[in-house]
């Protein structure tokens, strides 16, 4: 199912509206300029992927809800197949995303394919930062991952990355050909509904020291 900008924006001004909030209101809650929610929900911008899960969390509402994608009743065990064609697929000038199991609204992991269509940082018009962490796997062409803190580094096909999304990060596709990764995120908004979905307190680890670079 491919979402064009005008149903993602509207989706969100729905919400927004629900509530009673101003842009500035949602803003605020969302950290996202007032700027930018403006186009978003008239389709003047495509909404990047960190972009959306801001948004779902200034709206307390899971990422998958944004997509407008029925959910699959929360039982104790769960399975839910993603069949050829049937990912939500929507896109930037940056990124191109297919989302996968969508059905499941509480869960602790948002699995994306992504195909990379960024040449080079010119072409990145802002960068990807969201609450959680994020897997990496290259599983078409290669790609250069820039963050906030490290020198960037040529993933090639079969190599993987794991890191926290929160500090900046971008892709870049490089060499011959289209390149496309699996992304694996987890964000504090989905875990934190997953829990509070399963009325069980949610685990805290003891603080870690944040690595340093070289």
């Amino acid at each position: 199912m491919d979402l064009s900008g005008s149903q993602i924006g509207g989706r969100i001004k729905r919400l927004r509206k629900k509530r009673g909030w101003t842009l500035r209101e949602l803003s605020g809650r969302a950290h996202v300029s007032t700027a930018t929610l403006s186009k978003i929900e008239n389709a003047q911008v495509a909404a990047s992927f960190d972009t959306l899960v801001k948004v779902a969390q200034g709206l307390n509402v899971s990422f998958d809800s944004l997509l407008e994608v029925s959910e699959t009743p929360r039982s104790g065990g769960r399975l839910v197949v993603t069949g050829a064609g049937e990912t939500v697929h929507f896109a930037t000038s940056m990124y191109e995303y297919e989302v996968h199991s969508v059905e499941l609204r509480r869960k602790q992991m948002i699995p994306l394919i992504m195909k990379i269509k960024a040449r080079s940082l010119d072409d990145i018009t802002n960068w990807s930062s969201h609450p959680g962490e994020e897997f990496i796997y290259i599983t078409r062409g290669a790609v250069r991952l820039h963050t906030e803190f490290y020198t960037p580094v040529e993933l090639q096909r079969g190599e993987s990355a794991y890191i926290d999304s929160e500090m900046e990060h971008a892709f870049v596709s490089i060499g011959d050909g289209e390149a496309e990764i699996i992304s694996m995120c987890v964000t504090s908004q989905t875990t934190q509904a997953f829990f509070a979905a399963a009325g069980m307190p949610e685990p805290r680890d003891p603080p870690q020291a944040r690595p340093t670079t070289d």
